[in-house]
């Protein structure tokens, strides 16, 4: 008989993939999960933190646990410190913003947006550098970012439009450039960022949904 955890997050992946849970449906607290199947609370913490390694699932700190965009009939979101094995650390580097008119990429062109320059680390050896273009009012909204993975800061509403894998020649190192775009669904721009990891210590998988 499977484990009480692993019974639990089949339960709620069922729900998920027959559309019983939609892309930004507010799970039941891991407390409330426990309660309905008679487990521990570690138990119920654990089903739901299977289901956020695998990307179905958001945690937004504050206000709960989400089904995560495009978890059905698509490919799994990751932000790029996830094709990485182990902890990396993130920090915020700099933050500029630019007016309307700007030149920017073409996805936030014609609207106020700011940029985030960040890195993650692995120890004292950089591994992503990472710029996100976000359309915010003003450097302090910006700032609040900080080092929260794009994919936790971003609404849930949030749909994935396009991404592009490049390999490029760096200062004579090879690397993968990841670009990625993601639009709400009345098709407007919610973010843009484009990702620089070396090429020899990443490994970019994708989960395609039956």
């Amino acid at each position: 008989m499977a484990a009480a955890y692993v019974r639990i997050h089949q339960i709620i992946l069922e729900q998920i993939r027959s559309g019983k849970l939609q892309p930004g449906d507010k799970l039941a607290s891991e407390r409330d999960l426990a309660t309905k199947y008679e487990v521990s609370l570690m138990t119920a913490r654990h089903a739901v933190l299977m289901l956020q390694q695998e990307g179905f699932v958001i945690r937004r700190v504050g206000s709960g646990t989400f089904v995560a965009p495009s978890t059905t009939g698509g490919q799994r979101l990751q932000d790029p410190h996830d094709l990485f094995k182990g902890k990396l650390t993130g920090r915020l580097v700099a933050t500029q913003m630019f007016a309307a008119g700007a030149v920017i990429p073409e996805p936030m062109a014609g609207q106020t947006c700011g940029l985030v320059a960040r890195v993650w680390s692995s120890g004292t050896t950089r591994m992503i550098e990472e710029q996100i273009w976000l359309p915010v009012a003003n450097e302090r909204e910006l700032r609040k970012i900080g080092s929260t993975p794009l994919l936790g800061w971003l609404s849930v509403e949030g749909v994935f439009a396009k991404e592009t894998i490049e390999a490029v020649v760096v200062q004579g190192g090879a690397f993968l450039r990841i670009t990625q775009t993601f639009f709400d669904s009345s098709q407007r721009p919610l973010a843009h960022r484009v990702s620089l990891c070396p090429g020899d210590k990443v490994q970019v998988q994708r989960i395609v949904q039956p």
